[in-house]
Formats: structure tokens, C-alpha cells, sequence
């Protein structure tokens, strides 16, 4: 698994490093089953065609255009988010996500759990290996709901399927 990497400064590292942190959490990212999207079809046939449909939908590019964090963020962190809304791009590829914009670059993989038609469950590791956890829900063809569940990047965040 490959860790956080950032483009930017170090001037202000606490900052930007909560701030990928909370974009983590957004795009619910990366697990170490069995390295791939759906990893967590271990369990029955259904379950497994299950995974592999919501990964079939989940695939390709998104926009963060919403989060609303469980408790308020710093000034700081909060007009960063801002600046993400208008350039940050997620990619999911079926084995990882990809997520870009000035300064910020993620690459981890990721794994789909307990799939319910509309809504699945994508676990993350950081660089450390601290699991993140989302619960996550189609809304309509072009949005993705994550409920960002793991402290302290507790929130909710729309992801809309890219143009």
C-alpha cells in the first residue's frame, strides 16, 4: 500500500495533514483485504455479487461538492475544504482510489463491505494502517452519500459523479 503522499508545503503540516485526513474520510479510502475493490466478497456467492455490482457502479471519477463535518472545523481547515470543492478529483478504479487537486494527491486501495443495494460499507487505512470507516449510498445515478463514521472525521460528504 502506498502512503499519503502530498504536493505540498511543509510550512503548515498539521493543517494539510488534517485536511487529507478529512478527505479521506470524504472519499472513504483504501483497505488491505485482498487488494482490490471488492475484497470483501469472502463471504456467500450472493454477497460476492453483490460487491461486485456496487463496485461496477462505484467506478470512475467524482467531485467533492459537500461536507458537513459531525463538529466544526477550525477556520483554517475549513476554507482549505472550501478550496477542495471546486478541484479535488476522486477516482475509483476498481482496485484503488485516486484523489487529486493542487497540493493534495492520495492513492490508496480500497475494499467494499456489507453491500445492501444502495448502501456499502468502504473501510480506509492510513499510512499508519488506522482504520477508517464509511457507510456509503447511491443517491440517484450521479451522487455518492459517505457518512464518515471513525473519529475524529466524523461527517457527512456528497460526492458527485464527474462530467
Amino acid at each position: 500500500m502506498s502512503p499519503l503522499e502530498s504536493r505540498s508545503s511543509s510550512r503548515h503540516p498539521r493543517p494539510l495533514r488534517a485536511l487529507r485526513l478529512v478527505l479521506v474520510a470524504c472519499a472513504a479510502l483504501g483497505a488491505p483485504a485482498a487488494g482490490c475493490g471488492s475484497g470483501g466478497a469472502q463471504g456467500s456467492g450472493g454477497a460476492a455479487a453483490e460487491i461486485a455490482s456496487i463496485d461496477a457502479r462505484l467506478r470512475g471519477t467524482f467531485r467533492l461538492v459537500r461536507f458537513d463535518p459531525e463538529m466544526p472545523l477550525e477556520p483554517m481547515l475549513a476554507s482549505m475544504l472550501e478550496f477542495q470543492y471546486a478541484h479535488l478529483v476522486i477516482r475509483f478504479d476498481g482496485q484503488r482510489i485516486l484523489a487529486d487537486s493542487p497540493g493534495l494527491h492520495v492513492d490508496r486501495a480500497y475494499e467494499i463491505r456489507e453491500p445492501a443495494w444502495n448502501r456499502f460499507k468502504l473501510i480506509s487505512y492510513d499510512e499508519a494502517g488506522v482504520a477508517y470507516e464509511a457507510v456509503c449510498e447511491f443517491s440517484g445515478e450521479k451522487e455518492l452519500i459517505v457518512y464518515a463514521q471513525t473519529p475524529p472525521w466524523k461527517g457527512v460528504a456528497t460526492l458527485r459523479r464527474a462530467q
